[in-house]
């Protein structure tokens, strides 16, 4: 479990947030069956919500999980984007805010550059974030099952967090300005869902 509590430690400390440790939310295949049936991806955030109560579940493929602790980036990506689901939940959840099935997504693409360019930086490797963003949001592929409505929030988020990402290239990365692209990426993540989106959505027209 290091991989998730690492994953989760790192998020919490780029946003300046605490969650619920994700650890003790982890389904197996079996419990997520239950839970919801088949899971239709890699990962999934199962949420039951009922008047007084929240429950939440996170299903990671345990072949996703053996990959990812092996520095896997593709299986890294997918586990990041499973524990940015439910951080992002939880802390809306503490909040009292409500939370879109889109703007989980951005969220979730955000996050995963985050996460990954930071780590180039301590590694003094910060001008290979252009690499980054276009491994993570051009050579991607959708799963052939979605269609309509779910396939289009999938692509929205990816065009969204990926614009964002070149934007904060542009304005922060280039430049070496460590504190102003985490002022800036706290100040997005504690956007409301309509503003955040649209937010996001000007940064592309920037």
């Amino acid at each position: 479990m290091e991989t998730l509590d690492d994953l989760q430690a790192e998020l919490e400390a780029i946003y300046g947030v605490r969650a619920p440790r994700v650890r003790d939310f982890l389904m197996g295949l079996e419990g997520a069956r239950a839970a919801g049936g088949e899971p239709g991806a890699q990962e999934v955030l199962l949420v039951l919500e009922e008047p007084d109560c929240l429950s939440v579940g996170l299903f990671i493929d345990e072949r996703v999980l053996g990959a990812a602790a092996r520095g896997s980036l593709s299986s890294l990506a997918c586990a990041t984007e499973g524990v940015s689901h439910f951080v992002y939940l939880a802390t809306r959840a503490a909040a009292g805010r409500p939370v879109s099935l889109l703007e989980l997504e951005v969220q979730g693409e955000v996050d995963k550059f985050a996460l990954f360019l930071l780590q180039l930086w301590r590694r003094g490797r910060r001008r290979m974030s252009p690499a980054l963003r276009r491994r993570l949001f051009e050579r991607v592929a959708y799963r052939e099952h979605l269609e309509g409505e779910e396939v289009e929030r999938y692509r929205t988020a990816n065009r969204l967090g990926g614009s964002y990402a070149r934007w904060l290239e542009g304005r922060f990365v280039e430049g070496a300005d460590l504190d102003g692209l985490l002022r800036e990426l706290r100040a997005s993540y504690r956007l409301g869902a309509g503003e955040k989106l649209g937010y996001l959505g000007s940064r592309a027209l920037a």
